[in-house]
């Protein structure tokens, strides 16, 4: 008897490829799944070597649910964010190797870390790219210091629902695709590479347990110093 699951491969395999890769209608207005981005140290002032430091950015989303991962291959150090506005979460916690410490926001904030992105200013320049099968817009970044623009770009293709919040690209209304963040002296560049339609798991927009609650101003001082170790 023939193996009756054979004709099912290529099927399996064109869906897998469509979830992460953005190519069809039906995975353009999803409302929940994952986005890895991969990142590029374009200024690094830490005396790790790069490969030591992150190398991938994930962000969860349902809805209005957001949780955000960067994390470092050292003593699982990095920094997640959780946005559950039905139950007025707005955290930001920091791993360094066993210390745990989260921040315990509002709508209104910016997550600790970004204080040299204070005050920039975001304008469509009307360009348009795809990015992981995702038409995109550009938008040019000011810098509040007057130093040169940068770019970014983001699609509506995704529809998380205000999927910016703590972030300092709050007033872009889509799903960043290529965009940057400057914290302390260190730029980092994220490209999204892979998008995937996929059930989250509800404890990714729970507040964390087991974390030490401190300020911002206290988070953010050891935030800059874990990326310019």
């Amino acid at each position: 008897m023939k193996n009756s699951s054979l004709p099912l491969i290529p099927a399996l395999v064109t869906l897998l490829f469509l979830a992460s890769c953005g190519g069809d209608r039906a995975y353009k207005n999803m409302r929940e799944g994952e986005i890895y981005y991969t990142i590029n140290y374009v200024s690094n002032p830490s005396r790790l070597s790069s490969d030591l430091l992150p190398k991938e950015l994930v962000i969860a989303f349902r809805n209005d649910l957001i949780s955000t991962s960067l994390k470092s291959p050292i003593g699982n150090s990095g920094i997640t964010t959780v946005v559950n506005p039905g139950e007025n979460i707005y955290d930001t916690y920091l791993n360094i190797l066993a210390f745990k410490y989260y921040f315990e926001g509002n709508y209104r904030d910016v997550q600790p870390g970004f204080g040299s992105m204070e005050g920039i200013s975001v304008h469509d320049t009307g360009r348009k790219s795809v990015i992981c099968g995702f038409n995109c817009h550009q938008a040019r970044v000011e810098m509040p210091d007057g130093k040169k623009s940068r770019y970014i770009w983001y699609t509506t293709e995704i529809k998380a629902e205000n999927p910016n919040r703590m972030t300092p690209y709050r007033e872009v209304d889509g799903v960043l695709m290529d965009f940057f963040y400057i914290i302390g002296d260190a730029e980092l560049q994220f490209t999204a590479d892979e998008v995937l339609v996929k059930k989250v798991a509800d404890k990714e927009f729970e507040r964390k347990n087991n974390y030490r609650k401190v300020s911002s101003k206290y988070l953010d001082t050891l935030i800059l110093k874990m990326i310019s170790f």
